[in-house]
C-alpha cells in the first residue's frame, strides 16, 4: 500500500509521545510532515492545506467532527489517529485498535469519500438525540463508562431504570412539525434520534430493518407514545429488546431522509454527539461523499456505497390526528384514548345489541328449552348447545360501556333487555319443571348451586374477552366461544328449575352464579374497554366505582363458599391420608365424602379390613374426630374386606 507523500500533522500541545511514533513512521516511509498544533490549524487552517492536501489529526470522540467539517469546506483528505484506544470514533469508523496499525492507515494514499450528516450545521458523526430518549440514548458519559468495572454498570441501568420509571406520569409530550423534501407531519413527540455512524446503537437495535452509513439518507427514529401505558410498553420492549425486533414498537415510528427540519412548540434538549443545548428548530441535512478519509478496509466492507433516492416513511406510529395531538400535548393519559373515528362503528353495534330485538326474545326463549332439557338430561353437548344460542353476552358488554361512558340512555337500556331476558329464561325453565315429572337433582344441576370465587374469576376472563372481541372485529368469531365459557343460561335455568320445584335453595344457588356472571363479564368487559381507550379515567370513576362496589359485595358469599369446599378438602384429604389406632385396631378409611352443615360435620365412608368395625369402635372414631375438628360429627360408614 502507497502512502502519501506530504502530511500535515495536527497535534495537541500534551501529545508528544504520539507525535514522536508518528515522526518515526514518517522518517521510516519518506513522508514529509508538517507540524501544527490543534489551536493554529483551526485558527488558519486554508495556511496550511495549501502546502499539503491530506492532514492527519490526533483526534478525540469530541474533536473530529470540526477537522471533517473544515475538510468538506477546504476540500483535503483526512487521517484519524485516536488518541483514546476503543472509544466511540474507532468504532464508528472501524478504525484499528492497535496504535501502530492507527497510524499507518491514516496515511494510507486511499482516501474515499464518505456521507457527512450535519445537524443546525454542525458535523453529527454518531447520532442527535431530542428530548427524552431512555434506553437507546448511548452518549452519555455514564454510558461511556459503564463497562470500566461491574460496579459503574450496574448503577448506570439501576439509575435509568429509577429515572425512567419515575418520570412515567410526568412525561412531556412536545408537538412538532416534522418536514422532509416530500411531507410535513404535524405530530407530538417524546423524543428523535437522528443515526449517522451509531447504527449498532440500541436505537437502531429497535428497528426492524439495518441502516447504512452510506445511502445519502439519515435514519430518524420518533418516539411518539399515545399513552403512559404504550411508553411504559416501549421502556419495557427497548430494556429487553433482541438485536433485531420484527417490528416496530407501539411508539416509534422511521423515517429516512436526505434532509429534515424539526420544529417544536418549545425549546427542548439536543444533544449532538454527546454536545448538549436547547433549541426549538433542528435542521438535518446529509451531504453524499462530503468528505474524504482513510477507512479501514472493515469499514468498506461493512458500509458499502449504495445510492438511495427514495425515503422511508414509517410513520404509522406517530399522532397525526389534532385532537390527539391536542389531548397528549396537555397530559399524556394513562390508556391510549380511542377518538370518535376509532369507535363510530362499535358504538353503533353495541347500541344495537342493548335492545331487545324479536331475535333476541326467540333465541333467549329457545335457548333455555334446550338448557333446561339438557340439564334434566345432565347431558354437557345439549347444554354447550343452548350457550352457543344464549344471547345475554350482547346486551351484558352494552350495559359495561354504558357505566363506562357514563350513558344514561345505554345503561337503561341494556338493564331492560338482561331483565327480559332474564324473565323469559325464569319463566321458561320454571313451566318445563312443572311439565317434567322428575324431581332429580342431576349432577348438571348440582354443579351450578354452589358458586365459589373461582366461577367470579371465569366471569371476568370472559368479561375481558368478549369486551375484547367486541372491540377487535378481527376476533369476533371467538365470541360463541366466549359465551360458552361463562355460561349465563344454564344457572338462569337451574334457578328457574328451583322455582317450578319452589325449591329455595337451588334458586339462591343458582341465583347467586347468575349473577355473578352478570357483576363478573360487566366488570371486566368495563375495566378492558377502559384499557383500550374508550373513555378517558376521569369520565368512568363513577361507573367503574359502581361495577368495583357491586364485584366486592358478589365475592363476599362467594369467599364463604369458597373457605367451605377448602375447609371440606382439607377435612376430606385428612381423613383418607391419616390411619387411626382405636381399640388396639389401625382403622384406614376410603372412598371420603364430607359435607358441612351449619355446626356438623357429615362424614360418609367405607373402612378397609378384615372384619366389620363395633359399635363401641365407630363411636370412639366419632369421638376422636369430634375432639380433632371442635365440632359434633355425623358419621356414616360402610365397610371393605381385606384378605
Amino acid at each position: 500500500m502507497a502512502f502519501m507523500e506530504k502530511a500535515v500533522v495536527v497535534y495537541p500541545p500534551d501529545q508528544f509521545p504520539l507525535l514522536e511514533k508518528i515522526h518515526s513512521f514518517a522518517l521510516t516511509h519518506h513522508i514529509k510532515l508538517i507540524d501544527v498544533t490543534e489551536a493554529e490549524f483551526l485558527e488558519r487552517p486554508g495556511q496550511f492545506t495549501d502546502q499539503a492536501d491530506h492532514v492527519v489529526t490526533l483526534v478525540t470522540d469530541q474533536t473530529a467532527h470540526q477537522f471533517i467539517d473544515i475538510a468538506k469546506t477546504l476540500n483535503f483528505s483526512l487521517g484519524f489517529v485516536p488518541i483514546i484506544e476503543g472509544g466511540p470514533l474507532a468504532t464508528w469508523f472501524n478504525l484499528p485498535q492497535d496504535r501502530d496499525q492507527a497510524i499507518r492507515l491514516a496515511f494510507e494514499d486511499d482516501p474515499e469519500a464518505i456521507d457527512i450528516l450535519r445537524c443546525n450545521n454542525e458535523v453529527v458523526l454518531g447520532s442527535v438525540t431530542l428530548g427524552e430518549t431512555p434506553f437507546i440514548s448511548q452518549r452519555s458519559t455514564t454510558w461511556l463508562q459503564r463497562e470500566e468495572n461491574p460496579w459503574r454498570f450496574a448503577m448506570y441501568w439501576l439509575a435509568l431504570l429509577w429515572r425512567s420509571f419515575r418520570n412515567l406520569f410526568s412525561i412531556e409530550v412536545i408537538p412538532a412539525t416534522l418536514t422532509t423534501e416530500k411531507k410535513e407531519i404535524k405530530t407530538a413527540i417524546t423524543g428523535i434520534v437522528a443515526i449517522e455512524n451509531e447504527v449498532n446503537s440500541a436505537a437502531a437495535r429497535i428497528l426492524d430493518t439495518t441502516i447504512s452509513v452510506q445511502d445519502n439518507r439519515v435514519s430518524v427514529v420518533a418516539i411518539a407514545p399515545k399513552s403512559v401505558t404504550e411508553y411504559l410498553s416501549f421502556l419495557l420492549q427497548s430494556l429487553i429488546r433482541r438485536d433485531s425486533q420484527r417490528k416496530l414498537p407501539g411508539c416509534i415510528s422511521y423515517i429516512k431522509t436526505r434532509r429534515m427540519t424539526i420544529k417544536t412548540q418549545k425549546p427542548i434538549r439536543v444533544a449532538l454527539d454527546g454536545r448538549a443545548n436547547k433549541t426549538d428548530h433542528v435542521e438535518l441535512e446529509m451531504y453524499p461523499r462530503a468528505v474524504r478519509i482513510n477507512m479501514s478496509d472493515a469499514y468498506h466492507d461493512f458500509h458499502a456505497p449504495i445510492d438511495d433516492n427514495k425515503d422511508t416513511m414509517r410513520i404509522d406510529n406517530l399522532p397525526q390526528n389534532e385532537d390527539r395531538i391536542a389531548l397528549i400535548s396537555r397530559h399524556l393519559p394513562l390508556f391510549t384514548h380511542a377518538l370518535e373515528d376509532d369507535f363510530r362503528e362499535l358504538f353503533i353495534q353495541i347500541r344495537d345489541s342493548a335492545q331487545a330485538h324479536p331475535h333476541y326474545l326467540a333465541l333467549m326463549v329457545l335457548s333455555s328449552v334446550v338448557a333446561t332439557l339438557g340439564l334434566f338430561l345432565s347431558s354437557t353437548a345439549i347444554i354447550i348447545g343452548a350457550m352457543v344460542l344464549a344471547p345475554l353476552m350482547a346486551p351484558i358488554v352494552a350495559i359495561a360501556m354504558g357505566l363506562l361512558r357514563s350513558e344514561r340512555t345505554l345503561t337503561q337500556t341494556s338493564l331492560r333487555t338482561i331483565g327480559i331476558g332474564v324473565v323469559l329464561g325464569l319463566a321458561t325453565s320454571a313451566f318445563l319443571a312443572l311439565l317434567v315429572p322428575v324431581r332429580e337433582i342431576t349432577p348438571e344441576i348440582a354443579a351450578r348451586l354452589q358458586p365459589t370465587l373461582l366461577d367470579l374469576g371465569v366471569a371476568i376472563a370472559c368479561g375481558i374477552a368478549g369486551a375484547y372481541a367486541y372491540a377487535r372485529a378481527a376476533v369476533m368469531r371467538s365470541l360463541p366461544g366466549v359465551a360458552i365459557a361463562v355460561a349465563l343460561v344454564p344457572p338462569l335455568c337451574v334457578a328457574g328449575i328451583g322455582l317450578g320445584w319452589a325449591n329455595l335453595q337451588m334458586m339462591y344457588g343458582a341465583g347467586l352464579l347468575l349473577l355473578t356472571n352478570l357483576v363478573g363479564i360487566a366488570g371486566a368487559a368495563a375495566l378492558t374497554f377502559l384499557v383500550l381507550g374508550y373513555a378517558p379515567v376521569k369520565r368512568a370513576r363513577k361507573g367503574l366505582t359502581l361495577t368495583f362496589a357491586s364485584v366486592g359485595i358478589i365475592a363476599i358469599p362467594l369467599a364463604f363458599a369458597f373457605a367451605s369446599i377448602y375447609q371440606t378438602y382439607q377435612i376430606e384429604r385428612d381423613l383418607s391420608q391419616r390411619h387411626f389406632f382405636i381399640a388396639e385396631q389401625t382403622i384406614e378409611l376410603t372412598n371420603v365424602e364430607v359435607t358441612l352443615r351449619r355446626n356438623r360435620i357429615a362424614i360418609s365412608a367405607d373402612t378397609v379390613g378384615t372384619q366389620p368395625l363395633d359399635l363401641a369402635t365407630m363411636q370412639a372414631l366419632r369421638d376422636e374426630l369430634e375432639t380433632r375438628w371442635d365440632r359434633p360429627v355425623e358419621l356414616e360408614l360402610g365397610f371393605r374386606y381385606r384378605l
